[in-house]
């Protein structure tokens, strides 16, 4: 353990014991934390920080226990909009209602005034739409299931207003306009503040072609305000050839690290691919969201520019179908590393493939408590196999963790307490207790996983001379302090670059 640090123009000069008593340290200004602890910089490795800004001008349903309250604070929501503008939210968690009622369109009709509507679920994978959305778009009684995707129709064929997967909603989505770049800015501002709050310094970020347009156009007046590891989509892969825009391409705060594409859907909309089907089901296995051919050709696409592949996938077929894709890949840079996403439900023998081919699982630890429930459901006794943290280190995997925030909140504690609780905060409810991992574990997973995951393990993760000074002062030593504390550290200061970004009231910086 050391007591001191030095830091000039934004990078850690010197790590070590009373650095202030030292000469050419002396006329540096001292600031005394008074014991507190001192960590790298938290980065999230799995969010979509552009769409998590956008939220936060969004309806959000997150943590309503009935449809009623859901369609309560939409009809709130859209009261004060204009006439024809969309109805937009997220967060609705249909397993989670007290009653099992399926949402439809026309109890969204009820509340939006004839404006149209979109509300994503909870996870994302599934969208909840209004009649007047649906003729927007085209969606009738005579359209065909489309491939990858499921339109949930009444008992006549007609569409109830719930889409599975993007290949169904997609085409309502790209209807919703952007919000104006004044509106956009402000929105990014709330949730750099957000991030400070949490002890964020850098995520890695899963957004689509706009967040990019818009992230350069902050990096070429430097005031992206985080360090943006970005995973454009696959559909990006055509412009990124014509720009020869390679691995590593960027600045500090803005690089291409890698190619995110999706296997399957998500365990809550039961569209996660698996080997077995869900339990209530007569034949739903999930979805393939693209074939294992499909993803062949799109790695060995991106490898031409040494790009990784960062592939969703969390059911236990979507993870075999990644990795035999990924057993002839072509060489890529050094540092470079494929990376599966989610990785929630995974067969014992493919985690031995992953760790031959060198594959990093990049988990969100928080999704583990928030889906016992679902587990239980929809998985059953193939549970055992889900959010295997303590079996992937022990099998020496390069594990990486995030929120996949707005999914998630933004929050690495929380996350941290996840990982080694297995339970919600309060709850003795521990999901196979035998997987939970100690704190310094979690916390490497949010500070030096990212960067080897990102291929920055050689100047990033950790507080060390030449590395930049970012850093957070906790309130308790995560470490040490209970398993059932940790969820209520505290953030005290957030570091960038050596720039102050956030301070509590109880601290002098």
């Amino acid at each position: 353990m050391v007591d001191s640090m030095a830091v000039r123009q934004g990078r850690v000069e010197a790590v070590g014991h009373k650095l202030q008593n030292a000469g050419e340290f002396r006329s540096y200004s001292r600031i005394d934390l008074r014991g507190k602890t001192v960590v790298p910089g938290f980065v999230d490795a799995h969010t979509h920080f552009y769409f998590f800004a956008l939220t936060l001008g969004r309806v959000s349903l997150a943590g309503l226990d009935s449809i009623d309250a859901c369609l309560e604070k939409i009809k709130q929501f859209a009261s004060g909009l204009k006439p024809n503008e969309w109805v937009v939210g997220e967060g609705y968690t249909l397993d989670r209602f007290r009653k099992q009622i399926e949402p439809d369109r026309y109890m969204l009709d009820k509340v939006t005034g004839g404006r149209p509507a979109f509300m994503y679920s909870k996870d994302q994978h599934s969208a909840w739409v209004n009649s007047r959305a649906l003729e927007m778009a085209g969606i009738t009684k005579a359209t065909r299931e489309p491939l990858g995707g499921k339109i949930v129709r009444f008992d006549d064929g007609t569409p109830s207003g719930i889409l599975r997967e993007a290949a169904s909603y997609g085409k309502i989505y790209a209807r919703i306009p952007e919000p104006s770049k004044r509106e956009i800015d402000r929105r990014w501002a709330l949730a750099l503040d957000h991030a400070y709050r949490k002890g964020v310094t850098g995520v890695h970020s899963f957004d689509g072609p706009e967040a990019f347009v818009y992230l350069s156009k902050l990096a070429e007046n430097g005031k992206v305000g985080l360090r943006v590891n970005y995973y454009p989509p696959a559909n990006m892969l055509p412009q990124l050839h014509r720009t020869k825009t390679r691995y590593g391409t960027g600045t500090d705060f803005l690089r291409i690290a890698g190619i995110k594409a999706f296997a399957d859907g998500s365990l809550g909309s039961q569209t996660a691919l698996c080997f077995h089907r869900y339990r209530g089901s007569r034949n739903n296995y999930g979805i393939e969201v693209i074939s294992t051919d499909e993803i062949r050709r799109l790695v060995r696409s991106a490898a031409r520019l040494s790009l990784p592949c960062a592939v969703h996938a969390i059911g236990d077929r979507a993870i075999s179908n990644v990795l035999d894709a990924l057993e002839d890949s072509p060489a890529l840079s050094p540092g470079a590393r494929h990376r599966i996403e989610h990785l929630q439900l995974v067969r014992r023998k493919d985690l031995m493939r992953m760790k031959r081919l060198g594959t990093v699982a990049s988990m969100q630890p928080s999704h583990c408590p928030s889906d016992i429930g679902l587990v239980r459901r929809y998985w059953g006794s193939h549970g055992v196999n889900a959010y295997l943290f303590r079996t992937i280190i022990d099998k020496g995997i390069d594990l990486t963790f995030g929120s996949d925030a707005p999914i998630e909140p933004l929050d690495p504690i929380a996350g941290i307490s996840a990982a080694v609780r297995r339970a919600l905060p309060k709850s003795r409810d521990v999901f196979y207790p035998g997987q939970r991992i100690t704190a310094s574990e979690a916390l490497y997973r949010f500070t030096v996983g990212p960067a080897i995951a990102a291929g920055e393990a050689e100047r990033r993760g950790r507080l060390l001379p030449g590395y930049p000074a970012d850093f957070v002062v906790l309130s308790d030593d995560i470490a040490r302090v209970a398993a059932s504390r940790i969820y209520d550290t505290r953030v005290l200061a957030t570091v960038l670059d050596g720039r102050v970004k956030y301070v509590d009231s109880s601290l002098r910086l």
